[in-house]
C-alpha cells in the first residue's frame, strides 16, 4: 500500500434547502474523501458535478444517499478509488443543521 503525506482540509459547507449546492471542486490529485451528514434530514451526493434534482437515486438523478442518523451517514474513500470530480450535495427537506463536513486530502 502506498502511504500519503499532506495535509487534509476539513470544510462545513452549507447546504442550501431544494438545490443542488457544489460543495468542493474537481482536484485530480485527491488521495482521501469523507463526507459525512450532520443535517437534520437526508441528503443525496454527486461524485462527478452532477445537478441534483432531490435525494433518491435515479438513472437520470445519479447520487449517493446518506442519511441523518449513525448509520447510514458517511461516505469514506481513501487508499483506491477516490472520486475525482466535482461534489453536490442537494437536500430536500429544511432542518436546524444544513450541513456537512468534508475532509479532503
Amino acid at each position: 500500500m502506498t502511504a500519503y503525506a499532506g495535509k487534509a482540509t476539513t470544510t462545513t459547507p452549507t447546504i442550501a434547502t431544494a438545490t443542488s449546492t457544489k460543495v468542493l471542486d474537481a482536484n485530480p490529485f485527491r488521495k482521501l474523501l469523507i463526507i459525512q451528514n450532520a443535517s437534520g434530514a437526508h441528503v443525496g451526493v454527486g461524485l462527478n458535478g452532477q445537478t441534483l434534482t432531490g435525494i433518491a437515486p435515479t438513472s437520470t438523478n445519479i447520487c449517493l444517499n446518506l442519511t441523518n442518523n449513525d448509520n447510514g451517514n458517511r461516505l469514506v474513500f481513501v487508499d483506491g478509488f477516490v472520486p475525482n470530480g466535482e461534489i453536490t450535495i442537494y437536500q430536500t427537506s429544511g432542518s436546524p443543521i444544513n450541513t456537512v463536513v468534508i475532509v479532503e486530502g
